[in-house]
């Protein structure tokens, strides 16, 4: 490979995972590289230390490429707090609030901030990481209005309008989902998990109630009466919150973006609420919304 077509580097740093894409002058991926070093694994804030191992271990010359950064990395917890954009947020305002630091190694880098949202009750809802690839799936999609839903550990509903990100709503879908299974009576004692979809769709089309904390007892007494298989308790649990969660859009067409695995649960319990609803890769979306912040910034110098 030769690493001198690579014109900068981009990063998807979260709490979790660490993602990066060597990127050339025409805006297509060169190499790319992926870790399990999210902000929680690099200790005593040696942010520039674990990237430039991570650097070294991937390109034999990276000293000179500019490095563009989204995510929790610019977070309180990351490596530079960065402010959020008060939505409504254009791509501009995105570009222009960006931080830029000098990296050790001589070159620059520069973290995209996140957007807030306070919505009619006061309030506040915050994001890093969704408004790239919501910017990226507006310039895919070449649209001025549409709802989003990006299925997570917090599944985020955003609604884009006159080019800019109007208002969003988080949804706590995946982080309760691993609580009540790995630590509720719900889960408690449980076989190998085994997926079905008729199950699934089951909890989807029980999701409607008022009280979610009450319905989701019926994940133990289906289970204790038989109405649905121990080995399948998790996918009526699943269908359950994704169903409550996709309940809440007020549109009837809504675009998934993230991984196929989860995005084609969401599409499923949109079939079975009758919500229409197209696909769209997370990285593919990432990289469009990067591009699109890296050309403005540059832009602006």
């Amino acid at each position: 490979m030769n690493h001198s077509t690579i014109n900068h580097l981009i990063i998807d740093w979260g709490t979790t995972n660490f993602r990066a894409f060597a990127i050339n002058a025409n805006g297509e991926i060169v190499s790319q590289t992926a870790s399990a070093l999210g902000l929680m694994q690099v200790k005593d804030g040696a942010f520039a230390n674990a990237l430039q191992t991570i650097l070294e271990n991937w390109l034999q010359d990276y000293h000179h490429l500019p490095v563009y950064m989204a995510g929790m990395i610019g977070s309180a917890q990351g490596w530079q707090n960065v402010n959020y954009v008060q939505a409504p947020a254009t791509l501009s305002e995105l570009a222009s609030k960006t931080y830029k630091m000098h990296l050790p190694w001589g070159t620059d880098a520069y973290i995209v901030p996140g957007v807030s949202f306070k919505n009619s009750a006061g309030i506040q809802d915050v994001m890093r990481g969704e408004e790239v690839q919501l910017f990226g799936l507006a310039k895919q999609l070449n649209t001025a209005q549409f709802v989003a839903l990006f299925p997570g550990t917090h599944s985020k509903h955003i609604q884009f309008n006159n080019q800019s990100i109007a208002d969003f709503s988080t949804f706590m879908t995946g982080e309760l989902y691993s609580l009540l299974i790995n630590n509720s009576i719900l889960g408690k004692n449980l076989p190998q998990q085994s997926k079905d979809n008729d199950t699934f769709m089951k909890g989807v089309i029980e999701s409607q109630t008022n009280c979610l904390t009450n319905r989701l007892f019926a994940t133990r007494t289906h289970r204790l009466f038989e109405h649905i298989k121990s080995e399948h308790v998790g996918d009526y649990l699943s269908g359950l919150l994704i169903g409550h969660e996709i309940r809440q859009l007020k549109t009837h067409h809504v675009y998934l973006v993230g991984s196929a695995a989860l995005c084609e649960r969401y599409q499923l319990a949109c079939e079975t609420l009758s919500k229409e609803s197209t696909l769209y890769s997370g990285d593919e979306c990432f990289l469009a919304g990067m591009l699109e912040i890296i050309e403005e910034i540059q832009s602006e110098k």
